[in-house]
């Protein structure tokens, strides 16, 4: 992801894979709430309770591994031989930070600066501050005129539908393995404040419906459901129906088996490996439900030639 161009040079193309950002020691999640809170501290029982979570995980989260492995996968695609680009990670809220790796790519040479929110659905609540962050990691270089492009959403894109289609069908040939029948489909995504789409018209919802669409198009899936999971820890109204919510309308009408389907995030970190693995499987082992979910797309071959369609599709 980071070596040298060896052929025509220096590579013109950077191309800035944007995340979340995760902390990579339980010592550090003080700093990274912070970081998360605008630079407000959170307080010692939001601590504790986020570190109980990734110890539950192993310590740290897989997220920086993966989405690096992701752009050297990317970049190797992209290339297809040459070195006309270069990939980069950038996080949002931990190392290796957007504004550090905007100066990076410059200083490697780029004059094309191309910014990818991994999070496929536009939302006012977390692509706008993605976007604000690479613009204040621009305004140093504004001189430079270089030739700079946000991608903010690329939810139904057709590859990536292939991607997620991909993953539901492997798991749909595990479950009739395990003879587990009358499957009962959540999908998810992050929840985030409801005020954002009642009261500022936020398209998150809709953005989400094109996902789900896409799929369904493919695969039929006679009992599904949507919801929103990982609420945050602030006390607002969050979009609905939650997770736990939807287990429980399942539990009434007799469901044993549920996969989830999480179309919102694109490989494994504290959502996925926490929030579903741990405490979303032991609240529906309470309700006599079994709770399965498919592999996270993560570095999957459709997946990063959906990436590399999205970046192309953005050059035209």
């Amino acid at each position: 992801m980071t070596s040298t161009s060896k052929k025509s040079g220096t590579p013109k193309t950077a191309v800035i894979l944007l995340a979340h950002g995760a902390p990579l020691r339980v010592q550090d999640i003080p700093k990274y709430l912070k970081n998360i809170r605008g630079g407000v501290n959170s307080s010692t029982e939001v601590i504790q309770e986020v570190a109980s979570r990734y110890k539950q995980i192993g310590g740290r989260s897989p997220l920086l591994d993966i989405t690096t492995a992701q752009a050297e996968a990317l970049e190797q695609y992209l290339n297809q031989g040459d070195d006309a680009f270069k990939v980069y990670v950038g996080m949002r809220n931990w190392s290796p930070y957007i504004q550090d790796v905007v100066n990076q790519a410059v200083n490697d040479g780029a004059e094309m600066i191309v910014a990818l929110c991994l999070a496929p659905h536009y939302s006012k609540w977390s692509t706008e501050r993605y976007q604000k962050a690479f613009r204040d990691a621009m305004e140093p270089w504004v001189s430079r005129k270089l030739d700079v492009r946000f991608i903010t959403r690329w939810p139904n894109q057709p590859l990536l539908i292939d991607a997620f289609v991909e993953r539901y069908r492997a798991a749909e040939v595990d479950l009739k393995a395990k003879e587990k029948k009358n499957v009962h489909t959540i999908f998810t995504v992050h929840s985030i404040p409801s005020e954002s789409v009642t009261d500022y018209g936020d398209p998150y919802v809709e953005e989400y419906g094109k996902t789900l669409q896409g799929i369904l198009q493919q695969v039929d899936i006679p009992d599904w459901h949507q919801a929103y999971q990982s609420q945050g820890m602030i006390p607002v109204p969050w979009l609905e129906p939650s997770v736990e919510e939807t287990l429980d309308k399942i539990a009434e009408a007799g469901g044993k088996t549920a996969l989830m389907v999480p179309v919102g995030f694109v490989c494994d970190h504290i959502e996925i490996l926490y929030d579903i693995d741990i405490a979303f499987k032991e609240y529906a082992a309470e309700r006599n439900i079994e709770l399965f979910r498919i592999e996270s797309l993560n570095t999957s071959p459709l997946f990063i030639e959906a990436l590399a369609a999205v970046v192309w599709e953005h050059l035209v």
